[in-house]
């Protein structure tokens, strides 16, 4: 049997069989030799002496370098000065495949931000990059959780289509058979059009947007949630979603401490409700508290959001946005016509979390956005959704979140681009 490495700290005393790479090598005379090890689950040290392997398995150790891929068995000892509090003394070793001497030259502490990204294969490596990797595959985990226990089910929309949430020219636009089509911005039409099979629906796929932003928080292609809910309501909306933030910290804080640690991450879990701050009391709190003029129905950017954030000193709901600012799908406030009940979450590192809202149901009002936007929508492009709104429509809402920024947020990340496996961004297609 062979065992993964985060599971030998219940085997001590017991001899074991691992496979693992090698992150570093120590060699101390001619009889002794230490391996710093990660299989993928957790990092181990290995001590090889002459005494226990033998002459000839020692010498295998000469070809060791970084990289090198090894099987291992040995037993497994209690070492509170090693990593994990345990140590495997070795009893033979072996090469699996080896690694280059020049390992070492591919990256160095000197190594700059595109040297970095294009040896991305190289730098995940490292347990640190792991395991922001790792938590972002929890983090999915605990949303699957929270989604199923709220009884949505999850779908699988189209990520080629003809039409888009919010059109523009944000668009990567592909060649598809004898016509054009383009990469999905968003799934929520498709989820909306889910919630009359299931009634509450989600998805976690893939989505692109060519915005030519060299910011910190911004990916060419990212991992969108989204949800939709029948008969849900903006305020439900609004409760549904801090719920999901909390338990996601909740877990986070949980199960993945030794994450937290390693980044050196105290991560505090909000207090319902969330300030909830509207769109014109944003604008005022920026004008006299730092002197940013932001002229009404114009989008609050990157650092006015910070601002804002900075100045509640926590994550807050920017709420009620005007009617000309979103797009003809956002429900128009029946108590105020100017704007709609839609809101983004602002969370502090990574700016806007979240977007949502209730949606638009009156097929009058959306045809007749549809014509006000610029450019206009044509509602030939839109003729099944709009279908929607014509055989039997309920007040339903939902959001869309990128998973990058939640991850970013709860490592306290400098670039958004260390949270997934292979960033691209505007100046990144390689690897």
């Amino acid at each position: 049997m062979i065992n993964k490495i985060s599971e030998l700290s219940d085997l001590i005393g017991k001899e074991v069989k691992i496979e693992s790479w090698v992150l570093n090598i120590r060699r101390q005379g001619k009889k002794l030799c230490f391996l710093s090890l990660y299989d993928g689950t957790a990092e181990l040290q290995a001590t090889v002496k002459l005494n226990n392997v033998g002459e000839d398995n020692f010498a295998i150790t000469n070809d060791i370098y970084r990289g090198a891929s090894v099987s291992l068995i040995g037993t497994v000892v209690e070492d509170t000065r090693s990593v994990g509090g345990i140590e495997l003394q070795v009893s033979k070793v072996h090469i699996i495949h080896p690694s280059l001497e020049t390992f070492d030259q591919e990256i160095t502490p000197e190594s700059g931000a595109d040297v970095r990204l294009t040896k991305r294969h190289i730098v995940i490596r490292g347990p640190k990059s792991a395991s922001v990797l790792r938590l972002k595959s929890h983090v999915i985990k605990y949303l699957r959780e929270y989604f199923y226990s709220r009884g949505l089910e999850e779908v699988v929309p189209p990520l080629i289509v003809e039409a888009q949430a919010e059109g523009g020219s944000e668009l990567f636009e592909i060649k598809y058979f004898d016509t054009h089509a383009y990469l999905t911005q968003s799934s929520q039409l498709y989820l909306e059009a889910a919630i009359y099979s299931l009634r509450d629906v989600f998805c976690i796929l893939p989505s692109f947007r060519a915005e030519k932003s060299r910011t910190r928080r911004h990916l060419a292609e990212y991992t969108h949630v989204e949800t939709e809910h029948a008969y849900m309501d903006f305020s439900g909306l609004l409760d549904f979603l801090e719920d999901m933030i909390i338990h996601v910290i909740t877990q986070v804080r949980k199960y993945d401490s030794d994450i937290l640690e390693l980044w050196e991450r105290k991560l505090d879990i909000p207090e319902k409700p969330f300030p909830r701050v509207n769109y014109n009391d944003a604008l005022k709190i920026l004008k006299e508290n730092y002197d940013i003029d932001i002229p009404h129905g114009e989008d609050i950017s990157d650092a006015p959001e910070r601002q804002l954030v900075e100045h509640f000193g926590k994550p807050i709901i920017l709420q009620n946005f005007p009617k000309k600012m979103k797009p003809f799908y956002h429900k128009i406030d029946p108590d105020d016509p100017n704007i709609t009940k839609s809101a983004d979450f602002l969370f502090p590192i990574c700016g806007e979390l979240i977007g949502c809202g209730e949606r638009e149901t009156d097929i009058d009002s959306m045809l007749k956005r549809m014509g006000q936007m610029n450019p206009p929508v044509d509602p030939e492009h839109y003729y099944w959704y709009l279908d929607l709104r014509r055989y039997g429509s309920v007040p339903h809402s939902g959001f869309g979140m990128g998973l990058e920024r939640l991850v970013q947020w709860l490592l306290d990340l400098e670039h958004i681009r260390d949270t997934t496996l292979f960033p691209r961004t505007l100046n990144r297609l390689s690897p």
